[in-house]
C-alpha cells in the first residue's frame, strides 16, 4: 500500500482526519510532506509515511524492529528524541530490536540481549550495569566510541566462547580452534538455515494460513457455486477462444 498513487494526506486517512495534532506533530519531526505521492517516493520518504501512520495512536507500548534503518541521520535523531518524549510524557515504553547502535547511547535507558539459546536475557538498567559503566569508563586507545556497539559486542563473544563448542582450549595458543574469533562466528552463521524458509513452506504447505489465501479460495469457491448453478439451468459456458473463431 505505501507505493500506490496517491497522496502520503490519503493514506489511513480516517487516522489521520481522527489525529490531526499528533499527525502534524509527526509530519514536523520526520520532515513529511503530505503532498507526496507514495508511488514517487524513495525507500526512505516511505519509511517516514509509514512511522508517522503506525504512530498516529498514541501507545504504552511500542515494538520496533530496524524501522528506522532507511532514515537519514538527521530524521533518526528527531524521530529518537520523539519517543523519548513520549516516554517521559506518557509514560509510554519502547523496545527496540536492533543491530545499529549509533544514536543508541543517547537515548537508550536500559538494555536486553537475545541469546544464542534465543533466550532473552534480563532487562538491565543501563545507569548501574557494570559491563556497560565499565566500557564508559575507558580512556586513550581503549576509549570506546560508541559504547553500546562494543557492549553488544564483548557480550556476543562471550556468549560465543561460554555456549558454543565451536572453541577449544583458549589458553592453548596452538589450538587450531582459536583462530579468529569473528572468523569462527561467520563460519557459523553460514550454517544457519535461511530465515524466511517458514514464510516458503507456508506458502507450500496448502494447511496453513498465508495473507490472502482465505480471500481467494472463498472467491474461488463462490465461483464454483455460480458456475454449477449456470449448468444446471441449461447455460453452459464457451470459451472466449472459440467465441472468436466462430
Amino acid at each position: 500500500p505505501y507505493s500506490m498513487d496517491c497522496a502520503a494526506s490519503e493514506m489511513m486517512k480516517k487516522w489521520q482526519d481522527q489525529n490531526i495534532a499528533r499527525r502534524d506533530e509527526l509530519v514536523r519531526v520526520l520532515g513529511i510532506n503530505l503532498n507526496w505521492r507514495m508511488h514517487e517516493c524513495s525507500d526512505g520518504q516511505r519509511k517516514k509515511v509509514r512511522i508517522m501512520i503506525k504512530l498516529l495512536r498514541p501507545f504504552q507500548l511500542c515494538v520496533i524492529d530496524e524501522f528506522a534503518a532507511d532514515l537519514d541521520i538527521f530524521s533518526r535523531t528527531r524521530f529518537f528524541d520523539y519517543l523519548g518524549l513520549e516516554c517521559e510524557k506518557r509514560g509510554a515504553s519502547v523496545v527496540y530490536a536492533t543491530h545499529i547502535f549509533d544514536q543508541a547511547d543517547a537515548w537508550a535507558s536500559h538494555v536486553a540481549f537475545m541469546q544464542l539459546d534465543k533466550v532473552l536475557s534480563p532487562v538491565h538498567l543501563l545507569d548501574k550495569y557494570a559491563p556497560y559503566q565499565e566500557i564508559l569508563a575507558r580512556t586513550g586507545s581503549n576509549r570506546a566510541m560508541c559504547p553500546m556497539y562494543t557492549l553488544v559486542l564483548e557480550e556476543l563473544e562471550r556468549q560465543y566462547r561460554n555456549q558454543s563448542d565451536v572453541f577449544g582450549d583458549m589458553n592453548d595458543e596452538n589450538d587450531v580452534d582459536n583462530q579468529c574469533l569473528t572468523d569462527i562466528i561467520m563460519d557459523e552463521q553460514s550454517k544457519e538455515l535461511a530465515s524466511d524458509r517458514h514464510d516458503t513452506e507456508r506458502e507450500n504447505d496448502q494447511s496453513s494460513w498465508v495473507s490472502g489465501r482465505l480471500t481467494r479460495q472463498l472467491a474461488k469457491a463462490e465461483e464454483e457455486v455460480k458456475r454449477a448453478k449456470r449448468m444446471r439451468n441449461g447455460a453452459i459456458e464457451v470459451p472466449e477462444e472459440k467465441k472468436s473463431s466462430e
